[in-house]
């Protein structure tokens, strides 16, 4: 049976990385090689995905490794 889908998204907007908090239970540790594929997509392509993050708490969510390059990089937005 077919029911409607509830939209969850609030907003959409670039953010200062250095603002993001990081999400203590983020379980994920991403090894190198996928720390360099990720950098270098983001270097050919850019990004595809945003860092998703709750505003109930200011915590990410999705996209840790998005805003570890961004900081390394020194990019001013996210």
């Amino acid at each position: 049976m077919a029911y409607q889908w509830s939209n969850r998204i609030v907003g959409h907007s670039e953010a200062d990385p250095a603002t993001l908090v990081a999400n203590d239970k983020n379980f994920r540790r991403h090894p190198k090689r996928q720390r360099l594929a990720l950098a270098g997509g983001i270097h050919e392509v850019g990004f595809l995905r945003s860092v998703t993050v709750n505003r109930a708490t200011g915590r990410i969510i999705d996209g840790h490794l998005r805003v570890e390059l961004a900081l390394r990089q020194k990019q001013a937005a996210i």
